[in-house]
C-alpha cells in the first residue's frame, strides 16, 4: 500500500529519534528535525486558533523547543504519543501565558519582599496555616523567595521551577495569601 504524502499523522513519527537527531545529528538532519518539531508546534498553535498572534509564533515555538530539549535531556519519553501530548501541553501553556502577559502587563513580576517586624506567635501560626493551604508549587516558590531570601533566579534553580513559572506562582500565591490573611496581619 502506498502512503500519500502528508497523510501520515504526527503521532506516528518516532519523536525520540527526531529529538536525538536534533541534539546529535548532522547539520542537514538537525535542520530536518527542527522543521518537524516546528511543524508539530505550529499545528497545535493552529488548533488554539492563535491566528491573531501569528507574529509571535516564532517566539512561542522557540520557547516550546527549549523546554522540549531540556525535558528530553532529563529523560526521553518512551512513547511517541506521550511526546505529542507533552508538546501539546507545553504549547498550550506557553500560549496561555503569552495571552495573560499581554492582557495584564503590570502583573508580570511578583513584588519584591518587604521587610517587616516579626509578629506574635498567633500571627505566625496563622501564616503557616495559610501557606499550607497553597498548592505545592506556589508554597515552594514563596518559601524560596520570601522565607529563605533567595533571588528569583536562585529560587528557580533551587526549586527546579522555570523562572517565568516561579514568578507566576509567586503572584498567584501572594494573591491567595492576601485573601486568606486580610485583616489578620493588620491587627484586625
Amino acid at each position: 500500500m502506498v502512503e500519500k504524502q502528508g497523510t501520515r499523522s504526527s503521532s506516528y513519527e518516532d519523536w525520540g529519534t527526531v529529538m536525538e537527531t536534533l541534539l546529535h545529528g548532522e547539520a542537514d538532519a538537525k535542520q530536518l528535525a527542527f522543521l518537524k518539531l516546528n511543524r508539530l508546534v505550529s499545528g497545535f498553535l493552529v488548533t488554539l486558533q492563535a491566528w491573531d498572534h501569528r507574529d509571535q509564533w516564532e517566539d512561542l515555538r522557540q520557547t516550546v523547543l527549549m523546554k522540549l530539549v531540556k525535558s528530553f535531556c532529563r529523560g526521553p519519553l518512551r512513547e511517541s504519543q506521550a511526546f505529542v501530548a507533552y508538546v501539546r501541553t507545553i504549547t498550550r501553556n506557553e500560549f496561555y501565558d503569552f495571552l495573560k502577559a499581554r492582557s495584564s502587563p503590570a502583573m508580570e513580576e511578583a513584588p519584591e519582599p518587604v521587610k517587616q517586624e516579626p509578629g506574635n506567635d498567633e500571627t505566625i501560626l496563622t501564616l503557616r496555616s495559610a501557606l499550607d493551604h497553597l498548592p505545592a508549587d506556589q508554597r515552594r516558590a514563596i518559601q524560596a523567595v520570601y522565607i529563605e531570601g533567595r533571588t528569583y533566579q536562585e529560587a528557580a534553580e533551587a526549586t527546579g521551577i522555570p523562572l517565568g513559572s516561579l514568578k507566576r506562582y509567586l503572584r498567584l500565591g501572594l494573591g491567595q495569601l492576601q485573601v486568606q490573611l486580610t485583616g489578620v496581619l493588620k491587627g484586625g
